[in-house]
């Protein structure tokens, strides 16, 4: 019943060092066969709609993904609005200082309402409407430009509409909602300036121009929402499977416990903790006559057996215990913080508890019990191997001693069984105890 207990620490300690911890998308309260099949389900939708539970989860994602897109894209579309400032100065000189006056006050404006919002607001919904909002404005504002200026280039000069098309549709990246609102004021303000600037024939030629780049726009648009969701869900599918396999990792599947390998993880790393303001104490138990519960009912009671112990001892233990299934039929428990006084009346309520629990099959009901060791750690010297084997020797003692019963670790048992070559255990007997399980009517077996 001794492990080996160094397995990959040293290789675990450099993989550690070299990557940070990831953030994860999912908690593990939410890795259910239900929120995959969810998630599988809107991947599989054309539209990849985001499940209602998900939205927060899916615009904090986008958040840490497109704010600093967002907020680069912004700064370099103010800036190309305010080069147009030199085209007008060419074209529309008329207007030159209602224009300068115009564009630098609007670009202002709208690099320190972006600074703030950027740097204060959190709301990735608040940031992708940014230059939507601002892009409709500065349409609106140059079209009155154009409206106002007498030069004989403004039939031409207003094809450059297109652009603020382009910019409005090309930098959405969560919601397609405000695509379609900011195409619609900008095609409103094309059309008024359309209508007072062109006749019929240049007006034809210019829509035949402004909307295929419109719709052109708004389906790249379309697209980058669209691939947005489906990012999100591909990256929620990666991280439930991440879960999964650090769950089959680190869990013993039959009982849901710690198996082996993470107990010695975190074990070691919690007697190592020194020095503690309190006791650090291990219990090893097993069940009593667990082969004769397998060859009398089956392997698949024993595993009921197993479940239910593993249920009553999760609920006897602190949040900052350890228990894992060690093997077999053997659990083992870290109390941290605990004197052996504490450690002593906690194995043995666990051992009453389990006592007091039965197994209702079709005619019969099954009460079992467990012997239980328990080890103190006494000096930082020691390692988990030899607290190991401290609990193993005192288990065995329980074992000796009647079984279902609570063994402390002595010194003497270490000395005698250096002494003593391996015993052989005596062999399986049924002895009836009084029936713990509370229903008259069921006839009990009681192992032992």
């Amino acid at each position: 019943m001794t492990a080996d207990l160094r397995v990959g620490e040293k290789s675990h300690s450099s993989i550690t060092a070299q990557h940070k911890p990831q953030q994860h998308l999912l908690k593990p309260s939410e890795c259910s066969l239900k929120n995959r099949s969810a998630i599988e389900q809107a991947l599989a939708n054309h539209n990849a709609p985001i499940p209602a539970h998900f939205q927060q989860a899916f615009l904090d994602f986008q958040y840490q993904q497109q704010r600093f897109f967002l907020r680069r894209i912004n700064y370099i579309a103010q800036l190309v609005f305010l080069i147009y400032f030199f085209a007008d100065y060419f074209i529309m000189p008329d207007m030159y200082n209602l224009s300068a006056f115009l564009r630098v006050g609007c670009v202002a404006a709208s690099l320190l309402a972006g600074f703030y919002l950027f740097k204060y607001k959190k709301d990735i919904l608040l940031l992708d409407l940014i230059l939507p909002v601002s892009t409709a404005c500065s349409m609106g504002l140059w079209i009155f430009l154009l409206l106002q200026s007498s030069s004989p280039w403004i039939n031409s000069y207003i094809y450059a509409s297109v652009i603020f098309v382009l910019i409005a549709n090309l930098c959405i990246q969560v919601r397609f909602k405000p695509a379609l609102y900011s195409t619609m004021f900008i095609s409103i303000f094309a059309l008024i300036g359309v209508q007072q600037l062109m006749h019929v024939q240049e007006a034809i030629v210019f829509f035949l121009t402004f909307f295929p780049i419109l719709l052109f726009s708004l389906y790249i648009s379309w697209n980058s929402t669209l691939n947005g969701r489906r990012n999100f869900l591909r990256s929620l599918l990666d991280d439930w499977n991440l879960h999964s396999f650090k769950n089959m990792a680190h869990t013993d599947e039959l009982t849901q416990l710690f198996n082996r390998r993470q107990f010695v993880h975190v074990a070691e790393r919690r007697i190592h903790e020194w020095p503690t303001p309190a006791g650090t104490c291990l219990l090893m138990f097993d069940v009593d006559y667990f082969k004769k519960i397998n060859d009398s009912y089956g392997h698949d009671i024993g595993d009921r057996v197993l479940q239910s112990i593993a249920d009553t001892t999760r609920k006897e233990m602190r949040q900052k215990d350890v228990l894992a299934r060690f093997g077999g039929e053997e659990f083992i428990a870290l109390l941290a913080e605990t004197s052996i006084q504490d450690a002593l009346l906690i194995a043995d309520r666990i051992r009453e508890r389990i006592q007091n629990e039965c197994l209702h099959l079709k005619e019969r009901s099954l009460s079992f019990t467990v012997s239980i060791g328990v080890a103190e750690l006494k000096s930082h010297r020691q390692d988990l191997d030899e607290l190991v084997k401290q609990a193993d020797l005192a288990l065995y003692q329980a074992k000796e001693n009647g079984r279902n019963c609570v063994v402390r670790y002595e010194p003497a048992m270490s000395a005698r069984s250096k002494l003593t070559p391996a015993k052989n255990k005596k062999p399986l007997n049924t002895i009836k105890l009084p029936n713990p399980c509370k229903d008259p009517a069921s006839r009990t077996w009681s192992i032992m």
